[in-house]
């Protein structure tokens, strides 16, 4: 799915919000005219007219996004996901996580998603949902697996293809200035840290002090803006000396922030 086809799909998911809203409005009150049932029509129908308009507004917006974006042509075909240093973001309804990774000319990299998803754990809430263990799948392009993540206790175990081990992630606290520590089978460490100011995100940092890898919102270079039609599509950008295993670090980071971002 390229860019395009996501603000299609986005497009379609408002108008559909849209309808339904509209439509339990109305069932609503055709049956209380039927029963005679005396209901507070302000208080009935402002929330429904609320999210109709709502997302009605969302599928204008994605609508016109979806008549201005050209037909992506590939230029990094020669590339496998973990290869890529620089992707762009974007984030589709699931109950926990869905992301997917985009390359600057607006083609499919991959996603992150959960590999396996029970249908009523779209029903259930944030906080009962965490307690649910994750087992998350780094995908390609063609949807083959690459690596996974599986919550174990408060931390991430980072797994290769094979299902081997080759890291682990930490959660830690906001307040602390360093939101989560990675250590990966190389001997390596990685820490992540909030960044302020104008382009709001994170950054992981080596031991050593250099920034290995950052994510930020609200920067973009303009030729990228061709496809990408959002000025804050979350921009992730690798060192190019990073292996594999320490860029699974970076997804592992990027899981925890965003686990419940479209819930």
């Amino acid at each position: 799915m390229s860019i395009r086809e996501f603000y299609q799909q986005k497009a379609y998911i408002n108008l559909n919000g849209s309808i339904i809203s509209a439509g339990i409005l109305l069932v609503t009150l055709a049956i209380s005219l039927v029963f005679s049932w005396n209901l507070p029509l302000f208080l009935v129908t402002i929330p429904f007219l609320a999210v109709s308009l709502v997302h009605y507004i969302g599928f204008i917006s994605y609508k016109r996004k979806t008549e201005v974006t050209p037909l992506p042509v590939s230029r990094f075909d020669d590339k496998q996901l973990f290869e890529h240093n620089s992707l762009l973001l974007a984030f589709a309804p699931a109950p926990a996580l869905k992301m997917l990774f985009f390359t600057p000319d607006g083609m499919p990299a991959g996603e992150m998603r959960e590999i396996k998803v029970r249908k009523y754990r779209w029903f259930i809430p944030d906080f009962a949902d965490k307690r649910i263990r994750k087992r998350i799948g780094v995908y390609d392009s063609h949807g083959r697996m690459q690596a996974s993540l599986v919550e174990d206790g408060n931390r991430l175990k980072l797994q290769d293809q094979q299902g081997e081990i080759i890291g682990l992630f930490y959660p830690g606290k906001k307040q602390s200035g360093t939101t989560g520590m990675a250590f990966v089978k190389n001997g390596k460490k990685l820490r992540v840290e909030e960044t302020s100011g104008l382009y709001h995100g994170i950054k992981m940092v080596r031991e050593e002090g250099e920034v290995a890898a950052r994510l930020q919102k609200g920067w973009m270079p303009l030729e990228w803006t061709h496809y990408f039609k959002e000025a804050n599509t979350p921009v992730l950008a690798f060192d190019y000396s990073l292996s594999q295993e320490e860029r699974l670090t970076v997804f592992a980071a990027l899981a925890i922030r965003y686990m419940y971002y479209d819930h």
